[in-house]
Formats: C-alpha cells, sequence, structure tokens
C-alpha cells in the first residue's frame, strides 16, 4: 500500500493502478478501493472508478472522501445530479470539507456547459430552415436561453463560446437567427476572426459597421459575434468566388470553405462589395468605419481619411489599427518576431533589427516595401488624423520585450544614417490603436 500511495503522490496513476489492482481483488470493500478508484478517474476511466467507490460506500457510507470521489466521478461522466447528491452529502457529513463548494461550483458549470451545447445542437440543426421559414417557438426559446448566458473568457477561440457569445451580445434575435451560420463561427474562431471585433467591442456593438480594407469576407461573422448590428466589408483585393482566406491564428491560407459571394448572398446582416472605399458610392451612413492594419497601405492615406467623414454621422466614430511600419517587423515581410530570426536566411538579413529602413534607398520601384507601404511616421499619421477628426483615443502598443532587447545604441545610430531625426519612440512603438469622431 505504502508503495502505491508514493505512486499516487508522484500521479503516477498507472504505477498505481498496477500496485492496487491486485489489494481490491483480494478486499473489494477495503481502502484500496478507493485510491484505486481516484486512479482509474485520473486515468479517464470514470465508468470502471463508479463501482470501485460504490462496493466501497456500501461498507463506508459516511466516508466524506468516498463521497467526494463519487461527486467527482459522475461530474466526469456528465451526471450532474448524482455529482450534486454526492457532493452535498459530503457538505452534511463535513460541512467545512474546502473541497466541496469549488466542486459544487464545477457542477453548475458542467451543468451549464451541457445545456448550452445541447441548445446549440438544436439551433445548428435547424438554422436553414428557420432562415427560409422563419423561427419555431423552440428555436427562439432555446436562442432566447442562450442569449441570457454569459460567454466564457476565450469566445474568440472556442466554437461552443463563440456561439453562445453570438447570441448574447445580440439585440434582435430573430435577425441573429437569420444571419446564424455555424460553419462561419467555427471559421471565425479557427481562423482568429474574432480578436479584432472583441478588442474594440465598445465601438461597434449593436452598430452598423463600415470594415474599410477588410481582407479575405471573413471578418463579418466575428463582427456580428461582437453584436455588430450590420457590417459592410470594403477590400480592391477580396476575391468574391474565391474561398481561400488567411488563417491568421496559424498566419497560412487556407480554404474557408465558402466565398464572400456566398456569404453576403446567405447573410442579410453581411455585405461584402470588391472595392475601395475611394471608388465606391454609399447612400448610407455609418455608426462605426473600422480600419485594421490599413493605414500603412493607404497611399493616398490623407485622401481617404478625408473621404471616410462622408460617411460618417453626427456621432459615428473611426476606429484603426495602424502597424508602424518604423518598428522591427514594419517591413511586413519574415520574419515576423525574433523567435523566427534565421540570420542565415538571406531574406531574413535585408530586414532584420530595423534594416528595412536602411534598405529602402536601394529598393526597385516595383519593390513591395515601395509600392505597399506607405511608411508613414507616427507624428504624420497623428497629424493627418487631426485635419478631419477629433482623437479620443491615440494607445500608442510598444513592440515585445523581446524585440525592443535588440534595439541597441549601435542600431538607433545605423537608422539614423537612413533617417537623421529618427527617435527610439518611432522604432520602439509596434502599433497604434486610434478612436476619433469627424470634425463637424
Amino acid at each position: 500500500m505504502a508503495a502505491a500511495k508514493a505512486a499516487i503522490a508522484d500521479k503516477n496513476w498507472t504505477e498505481a493502478r498496477r500496485l492496487l489492482a491486485p489489494l481490491v481483488a483480494e478486499n473489494p470493500r477495503g481502502a484500496a478501493a478507493v485510491l484505486l478508484a481516484r486512479s482509474e478517474l485520473e486515468l479517464g476511466r470514470p465508468e470502471v472508478a463508479a463501482p470501485l467507490v460504490a462496493a466501497f460506500k456500501a461498507w463506508r457510507p459516511r466516508h466524506v472522501g468516498a463521497r467526494v470521489l463519487g461527486a467527482r466521478i459522475h461530474l466526469a461522466s456528465g451526471s450532474f445530479d448524482e455529482a450534486e447528491s454526492e457532493a452535498r452529502a459530503a457538505l452534511e457529513l463535513e460541512p467545512d470539507h474546502p473541497a466541496v463548494p469549488r466542486l459544487l461550483e464545477r457542477i453548475a458549470a458542467g451543468r451549464a456547459a451541457a445545456e448550452s451545447e445541447r441548445l446549440v445542437r438544436l439551433v445548428d440543426a435547424q438554422h436553414v430552415r428557420a432562415r427560409r421559414e422563419g423561427p419555431t417557438r423552440e428555436l427562439l426559446a432555446a436562442a432566447r436561453t442562450l442569449q441570457r448566458m454569459r460567454p466564457g473568457p476565450d469566445w474568440t477561440r472556442d466554437r461552443l463560446q463563440a456561439t453562445i457569445a453570438y447570441f448574447h451580445h445580440a439585440s434582435d434575435l430573430r435577425a441573429a437567427l437569420r444571419n446564424y451560420d455555424p460553419h462561419l463561427i467555427d471559421i471565425s474562431t479557427r481562423f482568429d476572426y474574432i480578436a479584432w471585433p472583441r478588442r474594440i467591442q465598445q465601438y461597434v456593438r449593436g452598430r452598423s459597421v463600415l470594415d474599410v480594407g477588410c481582407g479575405f469576407g471573413g471578418y463579418g461573422m466575428g463582427f456580428l459575434i461582437a453584436g455588430t448590428k450590420s457590417y459592410t466589408g470594403l477590400d480592391p483585393a477580396m476575391e468574391l468566388d474565391s474561398s481561400r482566406a488567411k488563417n491568421k491564428r496559424v498566419r497560412k491560407w487556407e480554404d474557408m470553405g465558402v466565398t464572400p459571394r456566398q456569404i453576403a448572398e446567405a447573410l442579410p446582416a453581411i455585405r461584402l462589395l470588391q472595392s475601395s472605399s475611394e471608388d465606391t458610392t454609399f447612400e448610407e451612413t455609418f455608426d462605426t468605419i473600422a480600419l485594421h492594419n490599413v493605414t500603412e497601405h493607404l497611399m493616398s492615406l490623407d485622401e481617404v481619411l478625408r473621404g471616410l467623414t462622408r460617411l460618417c454621422r453626427r456621432d459615428s466614430v473611426v476606429v484603426f489599427h495602424h502597424h508602424n511600419y518604423y518598428c522591427w517587423n514594419g517591413h511586413h515581410l519574415a520574419p515576423n518576431q525574433p523567435a523566427q530570426l534565421d540570420e542565415s536566411d538571406p531574406r531574413h538579413q535585408q530586414v532584420y533589427d530595423w534594416r528595412h529602413i536602411d534598405l529602402v534607398p536601394d529598393l526597385p520601384e516595383d519593390h513591395y516595401i515601395r509600392t505597399n507601404l506607405n511608411r508613414v511616421r507616427l507624428d504624420e499619421l497623428r497629424e493627418v488624423t487631426e485635419r478631419y477628426y477629433e482623437i479620443e483615443r491615440w494607445d500608442e502598443v510598444p513592440s515585445s520585450p523581446e524585440t525592443l532587447e535588440r534595439l541597441t545604441p549601435q542600431v538607433l545610430d545605423r537608422v539614423r544614417g537612413t533617417v537623421p531625426d529618427i527617435t527610439e519612440r518611432e522604432l520602439s512603438v509596434n502599433a497604434v490603436l486610434a478612436v476619433a469622431r469627424p470634425k463637424r
């Protein structure tokens, strides 16, 4: 028994099981049965653990540890009523037991998760018919229950939590059901299309959003999950009939399984246009205009920001995230972060440690950095913004500590050979998050 207890202390559950099994065979109701049950539970076999604890409890029904272990086993099996009954029996025997309150919380969370999974399965099964014929009372009731739930903190990454967030943040459940698409919610979590809408949720929830430079058509559902009322995405490079999109979580191009045209045709709250804001004539205005890592690409930055004011209402807000060209990875090429740096790679040699700034004078006119990055400096960006907008928020986001460690005095001196008035601040800031309202 001592060797088995030592194995349990080391969390070597397989060894504990090997040592305990003969002891339990000799005495199925002894203390070894509880230890073996715990080992089986830790090894992911609650169905094996359950009869072991039951046999022990038949002999010692007032054993608190067995009751607590029984509750854990029922919880692992998804038997929430039985788990709660065992946990409360343990509390009656030992009201101050330290583990039971937390166990009851886990049981309640497990019951809620099971209920949310059931409701999501129901909505998934009926959403196509509801879009065509309207929602049934059962479906509306399910959506209403999901709306009352609070999504977990990982709703940008977890499909179930993202679905709960979709209904929780919705202001109109019938509209939410018309625009519900489980495949797009799944894509949004896997391709990381929710993190940006969540970051600016206070500016987009319940509002009409124009997303300038929206990319590949996948962000629309991410904005709806964050509570956006309607979404219009603009990008001249968007291929309306291609299902290829950038998986931002793994930084690779993948098949989204649906094209932008199909998304816009199926979901009335999403409109996707292969165009730029300069070339599109709108008859409406928008509550929020968002630009995510777009401003650094605009060769006519002043013209675009000025033109967007025409699409604003009196209380509209413009939100942009700007990736600073003068930071370590402002070149938008590999490597993206120091951990990816391969100093033997000729492509990395050209740009790493702010060498992309030195490189510009020697680049051909058709190079990506010359044709796709405007190289606007931080103070210039703020000056252009302030011509047309009142800035409410200007957050300069620093590069990572690992990156800033590489900004040595020697690097600063080298860069100043190309840009004499460059500041350490300009080289340190990775991005700017700006929130502004049009001047009236």
